[in-house]
């Protein structure tokens, strides 16, 4: 009786864990949905604090549809792979926006209304084997008319996609463009020949600036502005001239205030040299602002021109055709832009000419992040000396590598404290901001609104003015007639606008940072294939030069057996040493290859154990967990049966 009761209550057990699992199961799905652990290093599948509150602010309905050739994915598993990790982000977004985020899928199916919708949508075709056009990007629209477009989502952009669906929601609720306030002493908005020669074709606005004035409300600051009205939302301050105190206090009470600004400064600007005339006074080449940077908590010497000897620039110089390399003159790579950032994560290369470095002042409480650095072979010049030395190569003769890093772009952010701690500056009546009308919101730095003395920052630093000059990174297509578009060779364009773009969204959205993406290489079993080469790499380079050393040996003997043929016998003695020499060749290179097997079976063995440990191991020890309950409750039955 005892084995029958046993084995009804062990049916009974399993059939209550099986009615346990299939009620969790549907309580999950009824109660639950969208409730998921992530349990990845860098929490790849959990939106930041800064999209969900983005989200949360939404007072009307966005829709996001993705147009998503799911149809012809199979020939890519690369991208369906990817396209997974894109749905899935979109449906985060969807179940964190309570309603208020609308996700459509969209599969443009050749040949039918759904391509003809995604091509009138501004999504971007490309090419299959089959002929036909495959179709990833996104649209957005807003409850206002507002319509934003993606036309092609890539998997180099997946570290950033989080931050670009985000700013797509942001720019659909914007009920204006965002203002920017330009402060420059370069004519950004003319170009050099001044406006009566850009009214007849022959000066063009930077490049730059005509970018920024398609995507912003651009204003132009007056040069003897006193005031920031409070309607500007950004400052983009590009070689300034030199301010005055009122200025300097109008934009030192704005960046207080919460307001964000892009600040480009330059030890030795030669863009501004190119406006120079005969007669004229000489052009501002170096810029600052005053105590501003100070109390910010960094500084952009003006006594300071960085050279890199890794990333300098070949030039040529009249009278020498042998390209030389221009210290001052740097191409950052993508290994000197921060990755993480999504100002320079997704740039290439970026120019510079004669920038100088942005230093972090002893005990400020702001944080200097680098977002372009050079590499450790850097070193400063005089800027007068860069400037009176025109060839390259005696330039070279005054280097001196520094072995540090020096920062040439950088975030500035945190707690700071005025430059003005006693107070608006005593200014001259005439540089008096003008007095508020009833009913206006004052403007910073005028007197009517009050000093806001400690506050939290959001800058850009940009230590050389020449990354705004058309010269250093377009070049003209030189197709046809007339002036052509030019065509960019560098990300210096892209730096000014991701960098606005970015300060320009709310606090919300400049806090989403880029994240690793979801594919990761097998650090663990590349480190170990590493070690196991290093292991055998030693024996392998003495075989090899043993090997190198006796087939030169046989050289240097045949050549002494065919001079002695010529007229003698071959001595018995050269023969033995050519057979001898022939058969440590054959040895080697069977210890060669034995080396080399040895190798993979090393590499073998740690896969094997890999794949163990992966796929073999859990189970064990589970299957040695449950033995050992059995083995405690069938003990524990025993002893029930001895008292009984």
């Amino acid at each position: 009786m005892a084995p029958t009761r046993v084995r009804v209550a062990g049916g009974l057990a399993l059939v209550l864990i099986a009615a346990l699992f299939l009620a969790t199961n549907l309580i999950v799905q009824v109660g639950g949905a969208g409730l998921r652990l992530d349990l990845t290093e860098r929490q790849l599948y959990t939106l930041s604090p800064g999209t969900r509150s983005v989200l949360d602010k939404l007072d009307e309905p966005v829709t996001l549809r993705l147009f998503y050739s799911a149809t012809l994915s199979n020939q890519f598993p690369a991208i369906k792979t990817f396209a997974g990790r894109v749905t899935e982000l979109l449906d985060a977004f969807r179940r964190a926006g309570g309603g208020k985020v609308r996700v459509e899928i969209i599969d443009p199916i050749s040949y039918t209304l759904t391509e003809d919708e995604a091509v009138a949508a501004g999504i971007q075709g490309n090419d299959t084997p089959s002929g036909e056009s495959f179709y990833f990007g996104l649209v957005g629209t807003g409850p206002i008319g507002g319509r934003e477009v993606i036309p092609v989502i890539t998997p180099d952009r997946e570290s950033f996609l989080e931050y670009d669906f985000a700013r797509m929601i942001v720019s659909l609720t914007a009920e204006r463009k965002p203002v920017l306030g330009v402060i420059s002493s370069l004519p950004l908005d003319v170009g050099f020949g001044g406006p009566m020669a850009a009214l007849r074709g022959q000066s063009h606005p930077f490049a730059v600036y005509s970018q920024l004035s398609e995507l912003y409300d651009v204003r132009q600051m007056a040069p003897d502005f006193v005031e920031i009205g409070s309607h500007v939302d950004l400052l983009l301050i590009a070689h300034p001239p030199r301010l005055g105190p009122q200025q300097l206090y109008a934009i030192d009470q704005f960046v207080m205030g919460g307001g964000k600004a892009v600040v480009i400064l330059d030890p030795n600007a030669e863009v501004a040299m190119q406006g120079a005339q005969r007669g004229a006074p000489p052009p501002q080449t170096a810029s600052d602002i005053g105590p501003l940077a100070a109390a910010w908590g960094f500084k952009v010497d003006t006594e300071k021109v960085v050279g890199d000897g890794d990333l300098a620039t070949k030039v040529t110089v009249a009278g020498n055709r042998r390209p030389m390399d221009y210290l001052v003159w740097l191409r950052a790579g993508k290994a000197q832009m921060n990755p993480a950032d999504i100002v320079t994560g997704d740039l290439s290369q970026v120019m510079f000419a004669t920038a100088g470095a942005i230093e972090k002042l002893d005990g400020a409480t702001t944080n200097v992040e680098p977002l372009i650095e050079t590499t450790a072979n850097a070193g400063t010049f005089n800027p007068v000396a860069v400037r009176m030395t025109g060839n390259p190569e005696d330039l070279a003769k005054l280097f001196k590598p520094e072995d540090r890093r020096f920062i040439l772009a950088a975030r500035v952010t945190g707690p700071a404290r005025t430059a003005f701690p006693d107070g608006p500056p005593k200014v001259d009546e005439k540089d008096q901001p003008n007095p508020v009308k009833p009913g206006e919101t004052p403007a910073f730095g005028a007197r009517e609104r009050a000093q806001v003395k400690d506050g939290s920052l959001n800058l850009i630093v940009i230590a050389d003015a020449d990354v705004l000059d058309d010269r250093l990174w377009l070049q003209d297509s030189g197709q046809g007639a007339g002036r052509q578009a030019p065509v960019p060779i560098a990300d210096n364009g892209n730096l000014i606008v991701n960098a606005v773009e970015n300060l320009a969204g709310s606090t919300d959205l400049i806090a989403i940072r880029g994240r690793g993406p979801a594919s990761r290489p097998f650090t663990v079993v590349t480190d170990m294939k590493k070690a196991a080469e290093q292991k055998f790499l030693t024996r392998s380079q003495e075989l090899q030069a043993k090997l190198q050393a006796t087939e030169a040996r046989i050289q240097e003997l045949r050549g002494g057996a065919n001079g002695a043929r010529s007229g003698a016998i071959v001595s018995a003695e050269t023969e033995k040493a050519l057979a001898d020499a022939r058969a440590e060749v054959a040895a080697t290179r069977r210890q060669l290859r034995d080396v080399q097997r040895s190798l993979d079976v090393e590499i073998e063995r740690l896969e094997a154990n890999l794949r163990f440990v992966n796929m073999g191991l859990v189970p064990l020890v589970v299957a040695l967990v449950a033995l050992g309950l059995s083995l405690a409750r069938q003990r524990r039955r025993r002893a029930r049966r001895g008292v009984n």
